[in-house]
């Protein structure tokens, strides 16, 4: 969320001349409502299956009806296929939960346009509670650290940053519902220093061999 607007709709334009964009959900939350209307029209535009979004995230003691609102003005501005909108639950960045009342009020008011959830709270009672609420909303886990839980729990699947570092195995593990290689990718996930983001980065430029993964931009370093 720290890449400006401009940034990120050139990310956007890029990846939609050389990939698959049916395969691929774009994030598109942002503080400012005009700037998350912005980039959810362009993800459609250019293609993308599905959006992923935060709440408004500045304004930390936002309530429900607030929450609702925007997304009210979101989705009428820039309106998703069925199913095409994912929200995002990072509490620990934004500040803001979406907790299941939460949940269950926004998929009152847009039934056809909310498909899921990415959960990087990685709160399994609050996972398992939306599951059992909503059979067909489908909940991603934010780390495949998880991946073990996911195949018990029969979740969507897990999004995380890290897995394009183990992207095989996971997938075995996935598509084949095994636990023994979802422990594995566990073991390896846990085992991944922090910080997280310069790990990862870390990693992908040592296998590469391409030092430009370990430009970042301020306050990061």
């Amino acid at each position: 969320m720290s890449v400006a607007v401009a940034d990120r709709l050139r990310f956007m334009e890029s990846v939609a001349a050389g990939l698959a964009r049916k395969q691929l959900m774009v994030g598109t939350g942002a503080t400012a409502l005009r700037d998350a209307i912005t980039l959810t029209k362009a993800a459609f535009a250019f293609g993308f299956s599905a959006a992923l979004v935060m709440p408004p995230f500045y304004y930390r003691d936002i309530s429900d009806a607030g929450i609702v609102q925007f997304f009210d003005v979101l989705l009428r501005s820039a309106p998703p296929p069925k199913g095409g909108i994912f929200l995002y639950n990072y509490p620990r960045m934004s500040g803001i939960t979406f907790h299941s009342d939460l949940v269950d009020k926004l998929l009152a008011e847009f039934p056809d346009a909310i498909g899921g959830m990415k959960d990087s709270s990685n709160d399994l009672a609050l996972e398992r509670d939306l599951h059992a609420r909503h059979a067909a909303f489908a909940i991603f886990p934010g780390s495949e650290e998880f991946l073990p839980d996911v195949l018990a729990e029969d979740l969507a699947g897990c999004i995380s940053g890290s897995v394009c570092l183990w992207p095989e195995l996971a997938a075995q593990a996935w598509k084949d519902r095994d636990s023994a290689k979802a422990m594995q990718v566990r073991e390896l996930r846990r085992a991944l220093p922090a910080p997280l983001i310069r790990s990862v980065r870390e990693r992908v430029a040592a296998e590469q061999k391409n030092g430009a993964w370990l430009r970042s931009i301020p306050p990061l370093e």
